[in-house]
């Protein structure tokens, strides 16, 4: 039984999210699965064969208050040029361990597509694996996607404030220490975080040379030894929604399943004057 239990412990609850380069290599080519890139730039110099491009930030609406999606229409033609349907296993991967990637995966859940998953370890486990580059554009054929709007997965500005102290509501701050400590404003008029909140750092969910996700025993004592427990729903953000979808995306894998982005983030928070801020002492 114990030894039961421990391997429950170190298992990921939703393991189907979460695809190895073997898996990608062998498949990519398979008629209903997609391979999305979703780095920044170097598509043109090397990609995982058969994958199509999305730049990260063609996903959010900045003036779409207060959700900052796209419409439900722009979704779905996006999807459609990409050739990705209803029936399409979505894999996305970027160079960065799934800052860009895993906010595809988090709104293609929103947009009710719950079948993507991420490249473990991304393009830089792909390339340190010495794996095929393909350099040619994929040009898919046009997929019908019909999107189905689940809004249990966003959150909005009016939400945190709602979910600010409430003990059966985690809010989780994606980003980096400078930032919270209101030091690095990135542009933002106010420093400082959501009051009651607490941080997870992203790249802390993933091994520093790698890039792959950290095991789910290592995972679940992060999470719960800061008081983030799967009876809890979680709203987590950071600057655009980014960094928030990578805590998401591990919160799913270990078996959370009350999950929302706050997509408007701190972009929205620091530079709106009458929402509450936190600050540390100086």
């Amino acid at each position: 039984m114990f030894l039961v239990l421990a391997i429950m412990a170190m298992a990921y609850v939703h393991p189907e999210q979460l695809v190895e380069t073997d898996w990608v290599a062998a498949h990519a080519s398979d008629p209903h699965v997609r391979i999305v890139d979703m780095r920044r730039a170097g598509y043109a110099d090397g990609h995982v064969p058969g994958a199509v491009y999305l730049a990260p930030e063609a996903i959010r609406n900045a003036g779409n208050s207060p959700t900052f999606l796209p419409s439900l229409a722009e979704f779905e033609q996006m999807m459609g040029r990409l050739g990705i349907s209803n029936d399409t296993r979505v894999v996305a991967y970027d160079e960065r361990g799934g800052i860009y990637a895993a906010r595809l995966w988090w709104i293609l859940n929103y947009f009710g597509h719950s079948n993507a998953a991420l490249m473990n370890g991304g393009w830089i486990k792909w390339t340190a694996e010495q794996r095929t580059a393909a350099k040619d554009d994929t040009a898919p054929a046009v997929g019908r996607f019909v999107a189905h709007p689940q809004p249990r997965w966003v959150a909005t500005a009016a939400d945190v404030v709602a979910a600010i102290d409430q003990p059966s509501t985690r809010i989780v701050d994606a980003r980096t220490q400078a930032e919270i400590d209101g030091k690095d404003l990135r542009g933002i008029r106010r420093g400082g975080y959501v009051p009651s909140s607490v941080p997870v750092y992203w790249e802390d969910l993933l091994d520093p040379a790698t890039k792959t996700f950290r095991p789910a025993d290592e995972l679940r004592k992060l999470y719960e030894g800061r008081g983030i427990l799967p009876s809890q729903e979680v709203i987590a953000y950071c600057q655009v929604g980014m960094r928030a979808s990578v805590d998401l995306f591990a919160l799913h894998l270990i078996g959370y399943d009350r999950l929302r982005n706050y997509y408007g983030s701190w972009e929205e928070w620091g530079n709106r004057d009458d929402l509450p801020i936190g600050t540390r002492n100086k």
